[in-house]
């Protein structure tokens, strides 16, 4: 081989390993080994497999193929301490790496149960939001690996609980509201400049660091936007109390939207925090997407409320017709809003503010602020309360 020729090879060679090394390239090398692993399982399992060629191709891979997979990161490198969560798709639990003691939050997914939804589901998204969004705002994924049947997620554990247990646990007025809303839509405009929508806002997904503060979670319905700010759908994703009038309407035809169905929702956590309740609430899904196709004349605030006008502006900024909602424009309307005036923090600054309420936990696998023990699998899985394909018709 000539010099050449050589420097010619060698070149081609660093071009590919650069490219195998990028993590947010799909033929990413964790990618490649996934598809080798994939191969040598079809053909061990398939008819086709039991064909003389397929069987030599399988003496020629499998020991290649079993070794890799002993040297990646698996299930088996995590012992898990317990589970404080479960959804549609799995569950997610308190782990400790074996080798490191490190302690993580694992999330588990069922592959059959993610294929039945795979409308719904928006794996590569989730992956990229938590792998390089690199805020303190987004829950952090630290690795990702899958097996014949799980896909896995090992995600930063976050000790402090979510917003549900905040609203069951305390009397939240108004200075404490004014803190959590500004958190969750500074979260949300990070996410927002990243390029996606996460169309199931609500408390659940809200959860509490060590400190008190909030990061945003649960990114298995977000969207990428188009150059334009815009999604097209035809299917309607979201937790029915929390579902903007406009992702509602995408189950019956193609709609446009935007960023403003976060803020949405937004409108109804902080009808919740501060009155106990959603504001479209009905003990029927029918019931509840109607109330929210016609919000204009459903939507009231209870005379008896004790909550400043500035609020109940802010509410009816948020739950509107998404052409005037506030935050169709950015975060900067909201910042200005007269709910926000007199704050002792500063926006760009708010996390290193004292919360109102700072998580008391005792070690580093505390799970005092979870109350999964307390809940059957029933409650933690209802229907109207899963983040899934909205199909019944209005």
């Amino acid at each position: 081989m000539t010099a050449k020729i050589s420097a010619s090879n060698n070149q081609r060679l660093k071009n590919i390993l650069e490219t195998i090394a990028n993590q947010q390239n799909i033929s990413h090398i964790d990618g490649l080994l996934d598809c080798l692993n994939a191969l040598v399982y079809e053909i061990n399992v398939k008819t086709t497999g039991k064909t003389k060629n397929f069987q030599n191709l399988l003496k020629r891979l499998l020991p290649n193929s079993e070794y890799i997979q002993k040297q990646r990161i698996n299930i088996n490198d995590f012992t898990i301490l317990k589970v404080v969560g479960k959804g549609a798709y799995g569950e997610v639990a308190l782990v400790r790496h074996t080798t490191s003691q490190e302690v993580f939050a694992l999330k588990t997914m069922n592959k059959a149960e993610m294929v039945k939804r795979d409308e719904a589901l928006c794996l590569w998204e989730e992956r990229e939001i938590m792998a390089f969004s690199e805020s303190e705002w987004i829950v952090k994924m630290l690795y990702a690996f899958q097996d014949t049947i799980n896909i896995y997620m090992v995600m930063e554990f976050v000790q402090g609980g979510n917003m549900v247990n905040v609203m069951s646990s305390y009397d939240v007025d108004e200075e404490m509201a004014k803190f959590y809303i500004a958190e969750i839509s500074l979260a949300l405009d990070f996410l927002h400049n990243m390029g996606f929508i996460h169309r199931d806002v609500k408390p659940d997904n809200m959860l509490l660091d060590k400190n008190g503060h909030i990061k945003l979670c649960d990114f298995g319905t977000c969207v990428r936007m188009n150059k334009n700010g815009k999604v097209v759908c035809n299917v309607a994703v979201g937790t029915p109390d929390y579902i903007s009038p406009e992702v509602l309407s995408s189950q019956s035809s193609n709609v446009t939207y935007g960023r403003e169905c976060d803020w949405w929702s937004v409108g109804v956590f902080l009808y919740e925090l501060l009155l106990g309740d959603t504001p479209f609430y009905s003990q029927s899904l029918v019931g509840t997407y109607s109330k929210i196709l016609s919000h204009a004349k459903t939507l009231k605030i209870p005379e008896d409320a004790e909550i400043s006008k500035e609020t109940k502006d802010l509410i009816h900024a948020f739950l509107c017709s998404s052409e005037v909602r506030l935050g169709r424009n950015g975060i900067e309307e909201i910042k200005k809003h007269p709910f926000f005036k007199d704050v002792l923090w500063k926006w760009d600054e708010i996390r290193t503010f004292t919360p109102p309420i700072v998580p008391e936990l005792v070690n580093e696998i505390d799970t005092s602020c979870f109350d999964f023990e307390e809940q059957t699998d029933k409650e933690l899985l209802p229907l109207a309360k899963s983040a899934l394909v909205l199909r019944m018709k209005i």
